[in-house]
């Protein structure tokens, strides 16, 4: 069995919530709240409560918490490559 200290499945987590919410700025929709983007930052918030209250039970739901945060991370990392250009300044 792998237990995976908190730590590092929140520190993914948060980073994941940061760039969930950098997207949901750039895109500038009128109603940002039924979009991808807002969802994700939610369940991150939650997943982090949920891993700071649950981790140590099990070594094996340490490890299930690390797998949602790496799939979560590449879910808004391709998320990123789909948003629009910027505008050049000037």
């Amino acid at each position: 069995m792998i237990f995976v200290p908190a730590w590092i499945t929140n520190f993914l987590l948060l980073g994941n919530c940061w760039l969930s919410g950098y997207q949901l700025v750039q895109l500038r929709r009128a109603n940002p709240i039924p979009t991808v983007q807002f969802m994700m930052v939610l369940f991150c918030l939650v997943m982090v409560l949920l891993v700071a209250l649950y981790n140590r039970l099990n070594p094996w739901l340490s490890l299930a918490f690390l797998l949602i945060a790496v799939i979560n991370l590449t879910i808004t990392m391709r998320q990123q490559r789909m948003l629009p250009p910027r505008k050049p300044l000037g």
